[in-house]
């Protein structure tokens, strides 16, 4: 294994750093492809009866660096419906997330449990009211026996049995937050609509391997958008956009996706060539190509470096996005990724 050095504030760096997972909540250039992530209330809404949702994020991949990755993976749907209006629905879902980094010294995971309302607030639930909870239980972890500190430092090189000399290193307490959100919904034949607002982490919670009280992990609100509608009889367009806010950091992505309907065939779902094209403030253009074939939907993105980010030089950064859906679909739903 790679020798790793680190000084008692470097190892606070690269935490900080690895943290891409503040609690419950990931930071996916694929954010459309991960409803759960983006807020509480999405759980179960989409035209399939379930869907199950796979999302690995492979971050800053450079020669002689351990990279760090992020991995996600989510059942949703709906659950019941009501007897005389299956309009409104209860949703539900399970989302679970999984940092690691410094070659495995570092990991983190998550368990988030969600149920959602649905309420049609018309007879053909053209128009809708979507509410979520989410509770989410958080575990950090590091292997301190992995990394090597200046303190150990020998003429013959790292020595792991020396004393660190940081006194006050231990392991991050686990924790559990809670999360909920709200969303409207539009749908028609030819166009879909969502917008939404969702928090996370109401109450600050110390999360520190420096016995630091005034490190915290704040609350986090994100605000989000999305829409879908037919261009003609062979492409179809699709919009989405998140805007976070956590502490006193703002950032906010955005972008289109443009399908090609490769082949109709018998079934309800057609074949479907997706390119779109992503920005987010001030880190990264993302470019992304997926295949929608029947209920399967495969994506792939790069983040390109932008603006500061593009000091980190040649770092590369791939996500890998896998969603199946349920044969039972909504009847003739407009062809989208993420829906």
């Amino acid at each position: 294994m790679r020798q790793r050095f680190f000084s008692g504030t470097g190892l606070l760096i690269c935490i900080i750093l690895c943290s891409t997972v503040a609690a419950q909540d990931p930071i996916f250039s694929q954010f459309y492809s991960s409803p759960l992530s983006v807020s509480p209330a999405l759980a179960g809404n989409g035209d399939a009866d379930w869907r199950i949702v796979g999302l690995h994020r492979s971050q800053w991949i450079a020669s002689g660096i351990d990279p760090l990755t992020t991995s996600s993976i989510s059942f949703d749907g709906k659950l019941f419906r009501q007897r005389d209006n299956e309009k409104n629905y209860i949703g539900g879902g399970v989302l679970f997330l999984q940092d690691k980094g410094l070659g495995g010294a570092y990991k983190s995971n998550s368990f988030t449990g969600i149920l959602s309302s649905h309420v049609s607030l018309d007879g053909e639930d053209m128009h809708g009211l979507s509410l979520g909870l989410g509770g989410t239980y958080s575990n950090t972890m590091i292997d301190f026996n992995q990394l090597d500190f200046a303190s150990q430092l020998s003429s013959s090189g790292f020595n792991r049995t020396l004393p660190t000399s940081e006194p006050y290193l231990s392991q991050i307490k686990p924790y559990f937050a809670m999360s909920a959100g709200i969303a409207y919904t539009y749908s028609s034949e030819t166009s879909g609509f969502d917008i939404g607002v969702s928090g996370y982490r109401f109450f600050k919670t110390q999360r520190s391997a420096l016995n630091d009280p005034n490190q915290l992990d704040p609350a986090r609100y994100n605000i989000h958008a999305n829409y879908q509608s037919y261009l003609s009889e062979k492409f179809v367009f699709n919009a989405a956009a998140l805007y976070v806010m956590e502490s006193n950091i703002t950032s906010y992505t955005f972008g289109v996706n443009i399908g090609t309907i490769l082949a109709q065939g018998d079934q309800v779902q057609p074949t479907v060539l997706n390119t779109g094209l992503w920005y987010r403030k001030n880190e990264a253009v993302v470019p992304y190509v997926g295949l929608m074939i029947g209920n399967v939907t495969g994506g792939l993105s790069y983040d390109v470096n932008t603006g500061s980010s593009s000091s980190l030089g040649s770092l590369k950064t791939f996500e890998f996005s896998l969603i199946f859906r349920s044969p039972q679909r909504k009847a003739n739903p407009i062809p989208c990724p993420w829906k």
